[in-house]
């Protein structure tokens, strides 16, 4: 059984010839109780400081399991969110790849088709031209016979006659010399008529050659000049 203050303060002893002095021995007993009290209220003060630093120590315990628990949660929101940021990356650079092949091919594409227009644009002018050319060969030929035949004309003999001495026509009269005036005049009427209705004709068909490759050079000219306002813009 624990002893207490009272148990030592009421404490009695049966006292012997020769024993203990009473006084002495109630003094010691009452220093005891004394010091028994003032143990027993520190070991009573200490016990609670225990129970208060274990309910904080339980405290800081549960703590610190909350606190694993959030910074594994965390590190598994943070781990998720950065495996979802870089599949998020990996298919924009994706995209923007498959994008930007996509613009390269369709400008690749594009660029042939004017390249093979222009192309076609260019040959068919030259063919338009060597056809211009043919037939400006051909009125060159058509005016040389022409001129070759008024040459042929002015050498004839009317007109040696025409520029024989005046006394030789005073021989046959004036009647043949008017004759033949009046013949070489009807002659150059009609050359000179044929003339004009040959360079006419030829005119004609010049211009009408040279008509739509003007055209097709206008057009060309300003489809050259559009993709540059619109590089420039």
């Amino acid at each position: 059984m624990a002893l207490n203050s009272l148990d030592v303060q009421n404490k009695t002893f049966s006292t012997k010839l020769r024993g203990y002095n009473k006084g002495d021995v109630d003094d010691f007993l009452d220093l005891i109780v004394r010091d028994y009290d003032d143990f027993a209220a520190k070991l009573k003060e200490q016990d609670r400081e225990l129970k208060s630093l274990r309910e904080r120590v339980n405290y800081f315990e549960g703590m610190k399991d909350s606190l694993n628990k959030s910074i594994v949660v965390a590190q598994g929101a943070a781990d998720n969110l950065k495996e979802q940021a870089s599949n998020e990356a990996n298919t924009i650079t994706s995209e923007a790849g498959q994008k930007a092949q996509y613009i390269l091919e369709a400008a690749k594409k594009e660029a042939g088709g004017i390249l093979n227009s222009a192309s076609d644009d260019a040959r068919r002018l030259v063919k338009e031209t060597d056809e211009l050319k043919r037939k400006m060969r051909i009125y060159h030929q058509r005016m040389t016979l022409m001129v070759e035949a008024q040459l042929e004309g002015i050498k004839s003999h009317e007109w040696e006659d025409v520029l024989r001495p005046t006394a030789t026509y005073i021989a046959d009269g004036e009647d043949k010399l008017k004759e033949i005036i009046d013949e070489h005049d009807g002659n150059t009427v009609k050359i000179n008529h044929f003339t004009t209705e040959v360079k006419s004709a030829l005119d004609s068909e010049f211009e009408a050659a040279a008509t739509p490759i003007q055209a097709e050079v206008s057009s060309l000219n300003e489809q050259s000049i559009a993709p540059e306002a619109d590089t420039e813009k």
